[in-house]
């Protein structure tokens, strides 16, 4: 097969068929397969699906799971078995293509330039409730682009990527744990390790922001509840990378240390310090936590501890010190963040053990 698209769904009978549409309707001088994974869905996902498979004989092929794998895994073990094919492309069963031309634009490039791995579009951001205007993703980017570039942030959109597709004749699976996100840019990363990346400055496709969705709660200005669920699958990510992927050296050091960060004062700030104490699994996210929580406790505001410990009441010299800072010590004192760091104190005991003291 020349190209295969996969698409993974669960309880979308209300979007999959445009998703459907998108793909039957490409013209392609080559013959392409769509393989469509239902994740055990409980509305009518599949009804929908085998609609459009009747309709277009030897088109569709149908990954019926019997039992609910969750997206992850369902996105792995559809992958695992996609053989035999020259390239791979994606799109999730929310989202939908809307030029007639993408393939063939994505195939005719990546035929004549054999040191690409990898070659993706811009599309079109829209929230289905309309509470934000629409983007063009991505805002800035470089029309040819490396590993080096992409381990600097995710900036392929799933629904617009084509791969040369390197695992007809590796597992995947074994290098791809089920406990990490985002999974299409583990993918986007083990083939750009493989080859250059090519964006094709049009607009070919539609990314579907939903309530329902995965990265919905992460558009929300509220992020605790993201960062709960999804911060150590971010961290399980980066070491999953780290160790089965070519990476630059340094490579995803000041995105770990964000999420670390994030998950020190979420845990805490929601009473989370029994789960703080084993959030972070391997030797490089406990030293990046060693120094976050150095950085949160002591950044600006030693004076305070100086003020807790009752030692001012026998230290003048301190006097002037506090009559210049009394507004500022009575801004911490009253903010949340003085409120987590006290806090992030009373649990901090526990770097010893990271420490192996």
């Amino acid at each position: 097969m020349k190209l295969t698209i996969v698409t993974t769904t669960y309880n979308q009978e209300k979007y999959i068929g445009k998703a459907i549409e998108g793909m039957l309707m490409q013209k392609t001088e080559f013959p392409f397969e769509i393989v469509i994974s239902n994740d055990c869905s409980t509305d009518k996902t599949l009804d929908v699906i085998k609609k459009y498979q009747d309709a277009n004989p030897g088109k569709i092929r149908i990954i019926d799971n019997p039992k609910n794998l969750g997206a992850m895994d369902n996105f792995i073990n559809t992958l695992n078995q996609i053989k035999d094919t020259e390239y791979v492309a994606l799109c999730d069963g929310d989202d939908f293509w809307t030029d007639e031309n993408k393939l063939q634009k994505q195939v005719d490039f990546l035929d004549k330039n054999k040191e690409f791995s990898i070659c993706f579009h811009k599309t079109k951001l829209f929230y289905e409730d309309g509470s934000k205007e629409d983007e063009i993703l991505p805002d800035k980017c470089k029309e040819v682009s490396t590993i080096n570039d992409l381990v600097e942030g995710n900036y392929i959109v799933a629904n617009s990527v084509v791969y040369r597709w390197r695992f007809n004749n590796e597992d995947l699976k074994s290098i791809f744990p089920n406990n990490i996100v985002p999974g299409d840019y583990y993918v986007h990363l083990l083939h750009a390790e493989k080859g250059k990346i090519k964006m094709i400055d049009e607009v070919m496709s539609s990314y579907r922001r939903h309530s329902e969705g995965m990265w919905w709660s992460n558009a929300a200005e509220d992020k605790s509840e993201f960062i709960i669920k999804y911060g150590k699958k971010f961290l399980n990510f980066y070491n999953a990378a780290d160790k089965n992927i070519k990476l630059p050296e340094n490579a995803f050091a000041a995105q770990r240390k964000d999420i670390v960060y994030n998950m020190i004062v979420t845990y805490v700030k929601n009473g989370l310090n029994e789960e703080l104490k084993t959030a972070f699994e391997s030797d490089k996210d406990k030293e990046v936590a060693k120094v976050c929580q150095n950085e949160i406790v002591s950044r600006n505001v030693w004076f305070l501890d100086y003020l807790a410990s009752g030692e001012i009441e026998r230290t003048k010299n301190l006097e002037t010190l506090l009559l210049e800072k009394n507004k500022q010590i009575e801004a911490f004192e009253n903010s949340r963040y003085w409120k987590i760091r006290k806090k992030i104190k009373k649990i901090f005991s526990f770097r010893k053990k990271w420490r192996g003291d």
